[in-house]
């Protein structure tokens, strides 16, 4: 059985009010040094062990921070999220916080654990993950119980008194728009995403953005192919691209999608004779990749590095810190990562040899 403060008082025929006060080191606590020491050594002997929640209300915290998210299906997902969690834990511990993780497979769910976390004050601050359909909500009860979140997303157009962190994809995307339009690039194509989702909608704006700034006009419109991570539709639209006369067609690309997107646009110019480069007679691209991208002919330059627990990295230990504390800080953090020559397996140099040229 587990002793209790009560069972040390017994024992030492003392009030339990003093002996918690002792225990606890409490200030305006007055016992003699004599006491004190009997106190000390009774609890020892008789396995005292502080319960946490009471530790937690003395000292107004509980040195623990809450990861919170609902599970989506997928492998990738599983094996993002575990990293996720490895780079949080690792931060928070430097800094001598816990992390809890919990996950749910319904938004119901998450929301009934984040109402339990409030009313039982289980930690100090809470982590939301996912995207932002899931977290906006969670994000409003949080607020609307005053437990102090930390929030993955972009919600600064709805809530930008959050603390929230992301990649800058607009400007990732302006990034490569600039790149593409000094190398001397006039007809640029975007593949995207066609998920209604945060960052796909900020990867977008960034792009157009950058375009009107550069060319003082909108993108062409036949020019946008957003598809899903997979080289089918990509290919069907890189294609129709590559058979316009070549005084029309596109001479750059702007990828704000998955690795999908850029081996199918290498796969579809090795069919014309042709691959990325940086010379003037060149097809070129940028923009952002997903882990193990390597180009397979030619050269470009992309955003890498970007997944999510290099975000959960970036993010701590200051900003988590300064939110524990109860500091005022900047709420919106964006971080915009460099633009890198992309590795490639050159295969030209092992005896791969293109199709025919247009």
């Amino acid at each position: 059985m587990r002793t209790r403060l009560k069972d040390v008082a017994d024992h030492l025929n003392l009030s339990t009010a003093l002996v918690s006060g002792v225990l606890n080191k409490r200030p305006n606590v007055w016992a003699s040094e004599e006491t004190r020491q009997r106190i000390v050594e009774a609890a020892e002997k008789l396995n005292y062990q502080p319960s946490a929640a009471a530790q937690a209300l003395i000292k107004g915290k509980t040195d623990t921070v809450a990861f919170v998210y609902r599970r989506l299906e997928g492998f990738n997902y599983r094996l993002a999220y575990s990293g996720l969690v490895d780079a949080l834990s690792d931060d928070l511990q430097t800094s001598g916080y816990d992390l809890v993780v919990a996950n749910f497979a319904t938004q119901d769910d998450v929301l009934r654990h984040l109402q339990k976390i409030a009313s039982s004050r289980a930690c100090d601050a809470v982590i939301l993950w996912g995207r932002e359909d899931d977290t906006e909500p969670q994000g409003e009860l949080l607020e609307k119980l005053r437990v102090p979140f930390l929030v993955k997303g972009r919600h600064e157009r709805s809530h930008p008194t959050w603390n929230q962190i992301d990649f800058d994809h607009e400007g990732m995307m302006e990034r490569a728009v600039d790149h593409l339009a000094d190398l001397g690039h006039t007809r640029l194509a975007y593949l995207g995403f066609p998920h209604d989702e945060g960052y796909v909608h900020a990867l977008r704006r960034g792009y157009f953005s950058a375009h009107r700034r550069r060319f003082g006009h909108d993108p062409d419109g036949r020019f946008i192919g957003e598809h899903e991570d997979h080289v089918a539709p990509n290919e069907q639209t890189i294609l129709e691209w590559l058979r316009l006369p070549e005084s029309d067609r596109p001479t750059a690309f702007v990828i704000g999608a998955g690795n999908s997107a850029w081996q199918t646009l290498e796969t579809c110019l090795a069919q014309i004779g042709r691959r990325l480069g940086y010379g003037a007679s060149d097809y070129a691209a940028a923009g952002i990749t997903s882990l193990f991208f390597t180009l397979m002919f030619g050269e470009a330059v992309a955003f890498q590095g970007i997944e999510i627990d290099n975000l959960a990295r970036l993010a701590s230990p200051g900003l988590l810190n300064a939110i524990l504390r109860g500091e005022h800080t900047q709420p919106v953090h964006r971080f915009l990562p460099s633009l890198t020559p992309a590795p490639t397996l050159d295969l030209l140099r092992h005896g791969v040899k293109f199709g025919g040229s247009q």
